[in-house]
Formats: C-alpha cells, structure tokens, sequence
C-alpha cells in the first residue's frame, strides 16, 4: 500500500464537503471524473481483487495459486454484504480518487448501532480522475455538485434513522418499570372436603350429611336399608401330582489296554478302600466325591491338591467348622464369667437383698451390671429391644441408622447373660430395623419390621440368617416403616396360630396369616383428626387453609387389650388415641385426645387391666382409665419428650421413664410430683427405649450411640400383698383434689366401687 494512500484514510472532510453513504438496496457504483454516481450494469470485482487476479505463485514449476473464494456462477447475484477485501479496496480506491470518506470511530459506531448510515461527500473541482473506478460494497457513495441538483426528499426504504429512539444517549434520572401477572399455572389441586357452616355451601353439606344420617342409622334406615345374610361359594380344589419315571440304564463296553490299566494303578492317592476293596477312581470322579464330602459338612470348597492336605489346610477347615465355633463360644462365656461373675450372680437372683438388713433404705437407686456393645453397633442408635419369653437371659436388640450417617443398613444383634462383651448371632439387613418381636409358641422365631415397611421372619436357632417368612410388595403393599410388630395369639378364625399384627407410617395396621404365602391383610386405617375431640386440651394453631397431601397420621403404637382379644389401642402422631375392634374394620369404636403431640408409649397395668398409662412429646405421663376421657394422673418433670414409660411388674405403683439422657423412677403410692429417683446416662448419650425383665429385678435402657445398659433395682420397697388394692387406693389419694372425677371412676364399677381399703 502506498504512503498517500495510508494516509488517505485518516483524513477528516472539511466543512463545506459532506459526506452521504448511500442505502444497501445496490452495491454497484461507480466513481466518475466528474464526481457523480453511476450504476454497474453488472457486477464487477473491486480493484483490489483484480490487482490480486494479476499474480500467481509458481512452486517447483506448478501453479499453486489459490482460487477464488468466490465462484464465477455467483458473480451476477447481488450481494448485500462487504467483504473485508471490499473495505480495504473501498478505503484505497478512496484514497487514490482523492474522494475523502469519513472512517471515524463516531461514524463506524452510530453505524453499527442504526444498521444504516446516510452522508454525502462532495469532490473538489480540481481533484480529477483518469479512470472511472468500479467496485462494489454494502456502502454506496454519492458526490453531489453543491446547488447543482437537489437532493431527494423521499428516503430509501433501507434508509433507517441514525439514531435509535430505544437507545438512551445519557443516563435518565428516573426510570418506569410495570410488572404484570402472568398466567397462574396450576401444578397440583385437592378440593376440599369440607365447608365453612357460614357459607352456603357448608349448609349445604350439613344438609346432606343429616340426609345421609337419617337414612343410615336414623329413622329412615329401616325402610330403606335391608340387611341380609350371604354365603360364600366353596370352592373345591384338588392337589396335582406328577409322576417321575427312573431313568433307563445301559450298559457300555469301554476298551482298556495294559498301558491304561498302569497308568491308573501308578497313581495311589487314586485309590480308595471301600468295604475291604480297593477302588480305583479316575481324576473327575475324585474331585466330585470331594464335592460330596465338602456338601456334607457344610464346608466352602477348598482349593488343594487332591488327597494332599498340610497343615495350613487342616487348621483352616478345623477353623470353618460350626462345632469349632460352638466350642469357642463356649471359652469365650468361661472366660467372661471371671469378669461378670458377680453382676451375672445378681441378674439370675442368687444375690438379694437382704430384707432383714438394718441398713435398709428404700432408694430407689439403679446399679448398672454390664454394657452391651461392639464394634458393629457401635454410633447406631438403638430403635427397639426385647426379652425372649422363654429363655428370660437372652435379648433381642435392634439398630437403625442415623440421618445424616453414611451407614444406612439394619443390624439385628441377640445378646446373651452368659456373654456381655460380644453377642451371640448377628445379623445385618439393607433397611433400618424399626421394631422386633418374639413368637410366644415358638421361641426361635423373631419377627422384623423394618423401615422400607418389609416384614420378615428369622430363625435365630441358625448361626446364619435363616429367612422363614417374608412379606412382598405384591401382598404387602406397605412402604412406610413399620413401627409395630408384634405376634398376638389367634383365635379360632385362625385355627389358634399366632399371627404378626403391625402398624406403620401411613396409619395402617396389618394382618399377616403365619402361612407359606406370607399374606397381609389391613384392618384399619386411622385419619387425621378433625373438629374437638374429648380429652386433654390443644394446643391453638393458626388457621391454615392448606389442604394437606396425606390425610393419615402414623400410627406410632399398638397395643392389644390384655382381656379382650378383640379390642385393640392404636395411638398416633398426633396425640389421638383409637380403640378399635378386629370385627370392625376400616371404624374405631371411640378416640380421645390423650396428648398433645405425638404419643411415644402406652401400656397397660399387669395387675389392673382397666388401667394404661401414655406417654408423649407434650413433656407429660399420664395415667387413663379405660372408659373416662379425662386423666386420672398427669407426671412431669423437665419440658422435654417422654420417649418411653413402662410399668413394674412386681411393684403396681412404680413406674420407669426416660427423658433425655436421665432415667426417672415414679411410685405413685409416695408423689407424682417428682420422680423418686433419677439416673443419668454414664456417656451422656439421649436415651430412646427403657424396659424392665421379666423378673422386675433389672431395667434395660438402650441409647442413640448403639449401647444397651442393664441396670439392678436397689433399695426397692416390698411388694404389698393386693397389687390391685394399692393401685387404686394410691390412684384415688392423688385424685382426692378432683371429686367430680372420682364419681367418674367409681361408676365404672370393679374393681373401683367395690374394693376394701387398708
């Protein structure tokens, strides 16, 4: 490029030029001597791509000069956009025509902002050209003689404004934003089944509910609903059997020369003596009589040379066999007992205290014996124990799983008296354990619920887990944990075989029929209460007018009733309390509000059936009649969760709770103020379960870390001659502020109303 040429193109027009680029409706125009525009009549290269035609490049004798960009077909289309080549050839034919175009930053910006630029350059008369130069571009200039011809009043219409209206040239002061409502997409929508009385709409429902009323219990149902007795078909089956015929056997000559027959007598450990004589097994059917005898004993395969054994192998199968493991169990309970020998002595009974001590103090003190813990439950929290009905010294203990651990599996461990330190089976499964229960008939079956709400059954007289019966998701459609499990006693339906009865997170309660098909049943279904129920009072809540998505609270107790076999408790999470019956399904027979809040334990009295005591989140323990909606005892102590209350079973008065990491005793027959004694946990750890043995000498009490405590009663007053009689007199001395409720209880007959007092 030349110097005037480089130079050309930052030149600034003066003031009497003006420069005018045309609109992109042609890109052919021509650059005359006289300065006026003249239109290509057809589409031309520019002088930079002719001057570019004019060299070639020659390597080795052979032309390597590129090609064109653009195909010679393509020449007579019209272009609307400028190629780079083009702007440089534009900038040069400028500069050597003298034509002076204005390149400004200005200019190229309000170019890209408005798309289009309008300007008019004028020639100087004394600039002359020799040549007319054609060249095409988006950009058309148009010099125009000054006074000689006027310019057109009516714009291209590719002529834009140079300035755009939406574009602010400075900053606004203020500015206005409108926001508008977008249409309101619905995701999900649950009408209510409920109205308002002072609506119309919700006389109208109280209308048809009385409608409804009238024809079903009220006096129009005896003409418009007929009961009527049904039987169902029977239907006869008959078994099928399928008959196998034996297997035809023949006989085959096999050919063996003397080079065989040494071959196989060269090799002894081939041979076997069997009943005196000498048999002579090939390699293959070595190995299986092998496999036989590793089947026999149980025994994994082991990887040795045949008939060759050292004695690296032989410890290693002496290792895996079960009655090794018997017999080091049995070491390790020898050895155990020189550690636990006395707090075993004090667990089995055969050290008392001594009634006829001088020293004695009724204390109500807890000693611990021992801690059952390991190293797979250890940071587990326990969920559920108990204590086998026949064997009083074994103990089934179940784990579950943090929130926010890694660890998200069940482990199941039974712990023995005779070994505190290691348990004796252990068990691990892929959910949560949420509660356990012995079979009463069969002693060796414990029945799992877990938090996936799969049911299972094992056999813990097998070392290994053995798996009798388990729910599937066909039959068992539950998939909530299953809070509940317990087996109660069948009745005649049943042919008297126990059957395992839950209750889970969706406020379902389950049948399962201990049969091969393992099947379940629901019996009923609680819902979330709505309207005042009798009972304690709750808590006001603010009105909401969200409809909530599951219309079930869990259901967080069963309890069966210890007299009648067909009537059952079943508390929720809501503090409400449903008695229900076998032969109603899907109703409860009545419901009060025992708590407020979730209802974590309810049990009945051992000595007075009539008497069952809850407790819950609402900080309290309170002590029911069954029949009276009111309570009889309310028991506190620290604004914090009950998570568990039992009753003594050889004291009717003494009660255990837990609260925190403290262990409260109660005795009735003394205050119900305050607890008469309180234990702390020795790790400071939140207690979730507490129970006394069957014996009523010791109380387990298990923690969220995964540790079990066993603790020995101390300073435990006599137990009184009528059980019943101390209960109730000690019932009715605390109730003695409360006279209306008194008269309650004693109409409710025995053993309230006729009872001697001491």
């Amino acid at each position: 490029m030349k110097t005037d040429e480089a130079d050309s193109s930052q030149r600034i027009p003066s003031r009497g030029q003006s420069t005018k680029f045309e609109s992109p409706a042609s890109s052919r125009f021509k650059l005359s001597g006289a300065g006026r525009r003249k239109i290509a009549g057809k589409n031309l290269t520019s002088a930079l791509l002719r001057n570019r035609q004019a060299f070639r490049i020659i390597e080795n004798d052979t032309d390597v000069t590129p090609k064109l960009l653009t195909h010679p077909t393509f020449s007579s289309i019209d272009e609307r956009q400028m190629t780079a080549f083009e702007a440089i050839g534009l900038s040069q034919t400028s500069s050597v025509s003298g034509s002076q175009l204005l390149s400004s930053p200005s200019i190229m910006s309000d170019f890209k902002s408005s798309m289009s630029i309008a300007r008019t350059s004028s020639i100087a008369p004394s600039v002359m050209l020799e040549d007319d130069v054609q060249f095409e571009s988006l950009l058309s200039t148009q010099t125009v003689e000054s006074g000689d011809q006027d310019e057109d009043t009516a714009p291209s219409q590719f002529n834009l404004p140079s300035i755009d209206p939406n574009i602010f040239p400075t900053r606004p002061e203020t500015v206005t934003i409108i926001l508008r409502e977008t249409e309101t997409f619905f995701l999900f929508e649950m009408q209510p089944r409920t109205g308002d009385l002072r609506s119309p709409e919700g006389m109208a429902i109280k209308v048809e509910n009385e409608n409804y009323e009238y024809k079903t219990v009220g006096p129009g149902s005896n003409r418009k609903v007929v009961d009527s007795e049904t039987q169902t078909i029977q239907v006869l089956t008959q078994s099928r059997g399928t008959y196998l015929d034996r297997k035809k056997r023949k006989n085959r000559g096999v050919f063996v020369n003397n080079w065989v027959m040494h071959d196989v007598y060269a090799t002894p450990e081939m041979m076997l003596k069997e009943d005196n004589l000498l048999v002579v097994h090939t390699k293959e059917s070595m190995e299986h009589l092998l496999q036989a005898e590793e089947l026999k004993s149980r025994l994994p395969k082991m990887k040795t040379e045949l008939g060759t054994k050292t004695s690296e192998d032989e410890l290693t199968t002496i290792f895996r066999h079960p009655n090794f493991w018997n017999a080091v169990r049995v070491i390790e309970r020898i050895i155990a007992s020189n550690i636990f020998i006395h707090a075993q002595k004090r667990f089995t009974g055969l050290i008392k205290q001594d009634p006829c001590s001088l020293d004695l103090e009724f204390t109500y003190s807890l000693d611990l014996l021992w801690a059952n813990t390991c190293e797979i439950s250890e940071g587990r929290p326990v969920s559920t124990f108990r204590w086998n009905y026949v064997n009083p010294s074994i103990l089934a203990v179940g784990y579950g799983a943090k929130e926010k651990s890694h660890t998200q599996n069940g482990v199941v461990l039974l712990w023995s008296a005779k070994n505190p330190d290691i348990p004796a089976r252990t068990y691990s499964f892929n959910s949560p354990v949420a509660d356990i229960d012995w079979s009463r008939d069969k002693p060796n079956l414990l029945a799992v619920g877990f938090y996936n709400g799969e049911i299972i059954v094992i056999d813990v007289s097998s070392e290994h887990i053995n798996i009798v019966r388990k729910s599937h998701r066909a039959t068992s459609p539950s998939s909530s944990p299953q809070w509940q499990v317990q087996w109660w006693a069948g009745d005649e339906q049943f042919e008297y075989q126990e059957q395992i009865y839950t209750c889970d997170q969706d406020g379902c309660v389950y049948s399962y029929r201990y049969v091969q098909d393992f099947t379940s049943t629901k019996i009923m279904k609680i819902f979330r209460i709505e309207g005042t129920l009798p009972g304690v009072n709750r808590t006001t809540h603010c009105n909401v007018y969200d409809v909530s998505f599951n219309r079930s609270p869990g259901a967080l107790v069963l309890r069966r009733h210890p007299t009648s076999t067909m009537l059952y408790f079943v508390a929720s999470d809501e503090g409400c309390i449903y008695k229900c019956s076998t032969n109603y399904l899907y109703q409860h027979i009545h419901s009060f509000l025992a708590h407020d809040g979730p209802v974590y334990s309810m049990m009945f009295s051992p000595y007075c059936p009539k008497i069952f005591l809850t407790c819950g989140a609402d900080w309290c323990i309170r002590i029911w009649a069954d029949g009276l909606t009111e309570p009889l005892i309310t028991m506190s102590t620290t604004m914090a969760c009950v998570r568990y209350a039992a009753w003594c079973p050889t004291h009717s008065t003494i009660i255990a709770s837990i609260v925190n990491n403290e262990v409260c005793i109660w005795d009735i027959r003394r205050k119900t103020y305050a607890p008469v004694s309180i234990t702390v946990s020795p790790n400071s750890a939140r207690f979730v379960m507490a129970d006394f043995t069957a014996d009523g000498n010791q109380l387990v009490v298990g923690d969220v870390e995964g540790v079990v405590y066993l603790y020995s009663l101390e300073g435990m007053p006599f137990p009184p001659y009528n059980q019943e009689q101390v209960l109730i007199d000690s019932i009715e001395k605390v109730m003695i502020t409360k006279p209306n409720l008194l008269k309650k209880l004693k109409k409710l007959g025995p053993p309230f109303s006729k009872h001697k007092k001491t």
